[in-house]
């Protein structure tokens, strides 16, 4: 309860003034909360910036490794492509006649009748 002082003329803001001291939250509590906050989202941004570090420095080594692996392969294609080329303007194809074995003939193992035929 609140006691009322002889020289406060006015007992009741007084008295509210004391009262909403007493209810009013700590700052203190406050500033630690939003402290704690603040250290959560920096932590957060922390490590956000270390792992695109870490992707960034992945990619060039992968592209520092693999680049010319690639451009030496495009060097050979080139050479393979140049080759097909040339033989694909070859003068005039030579007919070629190959006979099967006769091991692999089918009328071997299935004759077939001239009536048939």
């Amino acid at each position: 309860m609140l006691l009322v002082d002889a020289d406060q003329p006015e007992p009741m803001r007084s008295g509210a003034r004391e009262l909403a001291l007493f209810l009013t939250p700590e700052p203190g509590a406050e500033a630690k909360e939003v402290e704690e906050t603040i250290e959560g989202m920096l932590l957060r941004l922390e490590e956000f910036c270390s792992l695109a570090d870490l992707i960034r420095s992945d990619t060039s080594q992968i592209l520092e490794e693999n680049i010319p692996v690639l451009k030496a392969k495009l060097t050979e294609m080139r050479g393979i492509y140049a080759k097909v080329d040339r033989l694909e303007k070859s003068p005039a194809p030579v007919p070629v006649t190959y006979e099967l074995p006769t091991l692999y003939r089918t009328e071997d193992y299935f004759p077939v009748d001239a009536g048939e035929a």
